[in-house]
């Protein structure tokens, strides 16, 4: 079989592809390198009813008209067509609740839903679910799934800048951050030229009005815990929102980042929806489905969710809500997952077929402190990322290199020798950064060295406050380099921040998860920055984070910068205009089921020559020496009619023409045939079919198949 620049074809080995299909994805945190496990224990279920949400109905009931809305509108949920179905189903699950309190009384209903799932939550309490099955009504029932949480130098990459130029910065556009919360006093998210829309701000107490201002314009909480409240604890909703809509021209207190720095739509407003209210714990999928109809209700433009949780074959019903979300007309900005780099690591909701699902890529600078290595009386200055909130350089010391050899070099199970005013340097690896610091001061050590194991820069690390000895991370190249020698000694100091010039922009995240979906569909959709991303955290300082729920932010505030330049455009148009028009990567081919449509470029997306519907081909699992036939609805989006010529790779697909000419507005369609040999059995067959103008402006459609 042929194979080029646009065409790549993976062999997976058969117990590889076994395993992903049965196996649940787990979710990885770059920041701490812990792999995220839910307990499964979860006693919450969705009772899902069996009329249609508001979202998808149509209609078909006497006396009640229709609230699903028409392309390119969104749901307004004040309308009187809206509330006279919702108060419908309203009856409908109080219906539902009084059968429970009859029939099955230890059972509790916890929340409510009708925007984008006609149903309930339910706290079981020991009740078997299929007791909660037999009530009135039911349509199915399904277990609630913990979820975790998963900007100076990006903007480059992305091409936003053009944008502000233009004078688009997001204003008027409302982005809901569905994650930890907003420290709302935070100085990069406070902007005093902004005033609170009509109707807001939007809150679940009248109290929880402290925790808004002209910037944060909703404030809920979504938890079991009746104490809580929308209060930003944990820093990861803070982080983001400062990406989304950080303030224009705002000066690192440190003076680390050399240039001033701003969120991709800065004068955006936000939305606090906040599912994780406490340190490191977890959301039920019942209350970031509420969170979700809450932000729907609402009258948010756009959702970010950089969260993830297990992906598993078949129904996954909170991806079908994502999905009603954006046909009621928000934008829906998902993580892709840090479970790289292995094939059908997406985790969930990112395998939401409507959503934006978002890959990671490395960004053009990092935030660090030097260290230096003496040896031979030469002394060489190597830059290293920072550990937080434990294993801070806090003072000057100095002391001998030692290679720790335990566990592989990796220090995971404790170390033998002793260590005492000696600096550690340990392999990163199969456990969290806090268990190598940790290990290495309970033998005495003066300070640890974490050595990169992939290429790239290293990253900023979150190592808990009980190690108190100095951390840091050096790359790989340097980690090898200190490794060699005799008599090598190493000085750290508490020098001030300093902002490191990178030479991996644009490369692709190893964590980064890949495609395809566990159901075999093209996931992700498009990349964005998500290493060494610096931003706001909780309390008024910045701090780097890695993964992709760093780069789903920049490609939400992306979407309102779009939204706000061309306000007409519905989320499938955002979501076509920026995976037609993505970069291609640095350092390797780029592929669909690595990047989707690629990085995204802001300024094209905004001026792309035509959108294509849908905005990528998946055919899924096809079976060998059979044909299959896909459209595509192509849409000429310029002033003028256009001659499109179209093509793709002879050995991945057929077209049903190669040109295509449209009037201004208009569509057309095409067909994509794919006929897989017997030979390509076992594999995923992935490329690109590319869509130009005469004037050489141009698209590109990710296409994927896995054959059987």
């Amino acid at each position: 079989m042929k194979k080029n620049w646009w065409f790549s074809l993976i062999l997976l080995v058969c117990m590889v592809a076994l395993s992903s299909f049965t196996s649940p994805v787990q979710a990885w945190d770059p920041n701490t390198d812990a792999e995220e496990k839910s307990d499964g224990k979860s006693g919450y279920y969705f009772v899902e009813l069996k009329n249609e949400p508001v979202a998808d109905y149509k209609g078909d009931i006497k006396g009640l008209k229709a609230t699903r809305v028409a392309k390119g509108e969104q749901l307004n949920a004040q309308e009187p067509n809206v509330k006279a179905y919702e108060k419908y189903l309203s009856n409908k699950r109080g219906q539902y609740n009084n059968w429970l309190k009859t029939k099955a009384g230890k059972a509790k209903v916890v929340e409510n839903y009708s925007l984008t799932l006609n149903g309930v939550a339910v706290k079981a309490n020991g009740v078997n679910p299929a007791v909660l099955k037999q009530g009135p009504g039911v349509k199915r029932v399904v277990k609630s799934i913990q979820y975790r949480p998963a900007m100076n130098a990006s903007h480059g990459i992305i091409n936003d800048r053009p944008m502000w130029t233009m004078g688009y910065k997001g204003a008027g556009v409302k982005v809901a951050v569905i994650d930890s919360g907003i420290d709302q006093d935070h100085p990069f998210l406070t902007d005093d030229s902004l005033k609170m829309p009509e109707g807001f701000p939007k809150v679940g107490k009248d109290e929880w009005k402290a925790f808004t201002s002209n910037k944060v314009i909703a404030a809920r909480v979504f938890s079991p815990d009746a104490n809580a409240t929308p209060k930003a604890i944990g820093s990861h909703g803070t982080h983001v929102s400062g990406t989304i809509a950080g303030k224009s021209g705002y000066k690192d207190p440190s003076g680390a980042a050399k240039s001033r720095l701003s969120g991709v739509a800065p004068k955006a407003y936000l939305g606090n929806y906040n599912v994780f209210p406490c340190n490191g714990c977890s959301a039920e999928s019942i209350y970031i489905a509420a969170a979700i109809e809450a932000a729907v209700k609402d009258g948010m433009d756009i959702a970010n969710m950089s969260l993830g949780g297990p992906a598993e074959p078949g129904f996954d019903l909170l991806t079908e809500i994502v999905n009603d979300a954006s046909d009621a007309g928000m934008t829906m900005v998902l993580s892709a997952g840090n479970s790289g780099p292995g094939p059908m690591t997406i985790g969930s909701p990112g395998t939401a077929e409507k959503a934006i699902t978002v890959a990671a890529v490395a960004n053009g600078h990092f935030i660090g402190q030097s260290i230096q290595i003496l040896q031979g009386g030469k002394e060489q200055s190597v830059a290293v990322a920072n550990a937080s909130p434990g294993g801070a350089v806090t003072k000057e010391i100095k002391g001998e290199r030692v290679i720790v050899e335990d566990g592989d070099g990796k220090a995971c199970s404790g170390i033998a020798g002793d260590l005492t005013g000696k600096i550690a340097v340990i392999k990163r690896g199969d456990c969290t950064f806090t268990i190598k610091a940790f290990n290495a001061q309970e033998k005495g050590a003066a300070g640890v060295i974490i050595t990169n194991n992939v290429t790239g820069d290293p990253s900023g690390m979150t190592i808990e406050e009980k190690v108190t000895i100095p951390a840091v991370m050096v790359s790989q190249e340097d980690g090898n380099m200190i490794r060699q020698g005799e008599d090598v000694s190493v000085k750290m100091a508490p020098d001030a921040l300093q902002d490191f010039k990178s030479e991996n922009a644009k490369t692709l995240a190893s964590f980064s998860s890949r495609g395809p979906t566990v159901n075999n569909t093209l996931k992700p959709d498009v990349a964005g920055v998500g290493v060494n991303v610096y931003s706001s955290v909780v309390g008024g300082g910045l701090a780097s984070y890695n993964g992709t729920s760093m780069a789903a932010p920049h490609v939400a505030g992306a979407a309102a910068l779009l939204k706000e330049a061309r306000p007409n455009w519905k989320p499938e148009d955002i979501k076509a205009a920026l995976m037609g028009t993505g970069r291609n990567i640095k350092g390797g081919e780029t592929k669909p089921l690595e990047v989707g449509g690629g990085i995204i470029n802001v300024f094209k997306a905004l001026y792309t020559p035509a959108m294509a519907y849908p905005s990528s081909l998946s055919f899924g699992l096809v079976d060998k020496e059979k044909e299959k036939t896909m459209k595509i609805t192509l849409k000429n989006t310029t002033k003028t009619e256009q001659t499109y010529q179209i093509r793709v790779n002879k050995h991945l697909a057929k077209l049903s023409t190669t040109s295509l000419h449209l009037a201004k507005g208009k569509k057309g369609t095409i067909k994509v045939t794919i006929a897989p040999t017997a030979e390509e059995a076992g594999n995923d067959l992935q490329g690109y079919i590319h869509v130009r103008t005469e004037e050489g402006n141009k698209i590109r459609i990710p296409l994927h198949y896995r054959v059987q």
